[in-house]
């Protein structure tokens, strides 16, 4: 920082949200990524922040509040700068281990709480995080479920936050690939089978923050983005109740081809496409049998 620019709150979030701005990728909130990246290095709440605009910065914080906008500058994520991220309301433990919780995921929760008894036994393909797994069994006191994931380092994230959910005793976490699941407790047949799986082409062009930032393993799925759901579709007619309920995000443009495998697989069933908030495909539903 500038040395004739006094220390206060306001200056400093102000500079850096314009350092964020003329970033070599320029960043698409930077003013938001500023204000969170303060209150991390600073320990105050956002209350604090709103009333202490004018307030002074001590030399460390303000050491320690450029040195996040620097890397944040140079395309590490907030998320992985403040090691948590929030998603339906609770805050996760993140790393570069995992992908990070998007808003848009959160339509799988709401698809599947609509659908979920209190006691539903749930599986969690890809868990990641563990943000579909944990928020499920918070949301639902006495349901079981397991999460699955390749990455042993995922996993141990996975762990972390169903303990501080205080969901652990009720998840199995099972380190394989997706046909590792009836491996262990809480086998199924589920009720519920969520999935976020890999569904980005292998070539695609991705923002610098998610290309060199997130696991490879959680974003590519060969040529076309389908080898995940591929993979899926025979084993969730396999293991899905046949009055349960499948729900798996996708990638925009992907409904048509991702519900003609599910129904390829499952012909008993109902397949729909659902699309977010800003109009894009995003979920494919897999219906009970009819």
């Amino acid at each position: 920082m500038p040395q004739n620019v006094p220390h206060t709150v306001g200056t400093l979030v102000r500079q850096a949200a314009a350092q964020l701005a003329d970033s070599p990728t320029p960043m698409p909130t930077p003013m938001l990524d500023a204000r969170t990246l303060f209150l991390h290095a600073s320990g105050l709440s956002h209350a604090d922040l709103i009333a202490g605009d004018a307030g002074p910065v001590g030399e460390e914080v303000a050491a320690q509040f450029q040195m996040l906008i620097s890397r944040r500058r140079e395309g590490v994520p907030v998320a992985h700068l403040v090691r948590t991220q929030e998603f339906y309301g609770r805050p996760f433990v993140v790393s570069a281990d995992v992908l990070i919780p998007r808003p848009d995921t959160e339509m799988l929760v709401e698809a599947a709480l609509a659908v979920m008894t209190e006691d539903a036994v749930i599986l969690d393909l890809g868990t990641g995080s563990g943000c579909l797994l944990a928020t499920l069994l918070a949301e639902r006191l006495s349901a079981t479920g397991r999460g699955v994931d390749q990455s042993a380092s995922a996993l141990a994230i996975a762990r972390q936050n169903v303990d501080i959910l205080g969901v652990g005793e009720r998840a199995a976490l099972i380190e394989g690939d997706f046909a590792a699941a009836p491996a262990g407790p809480y086998t199924g047949p589920y009720d519920v089978i969520v999935s976020n799986p890999p569904y980005i082409e292998d070539d695609a062009d991705l923002p610098t923050s998610v290309k060199n930032y997130e696991p490879a393993l959680a974003l590519f799925a060969g040529p076309d983005g389908l080898d995940a759901y591929r993979a899926l579709a025979p084993l969730l007619a396999r293991w899905l109740k046949p009055e349960g309920s499948a729900f798996l995000e996708i990638g925009t443009g992907q409904g048509a081809p991702v519900s003609r495998l599910m129904i390829a697989a499952m012909p008993d069933r109902a397949v729909s496409v659902s699309k977010d908030l800003a109009g894009h495909e995003r979920m494919v539903t897999i219906g009970p049998v009819h």
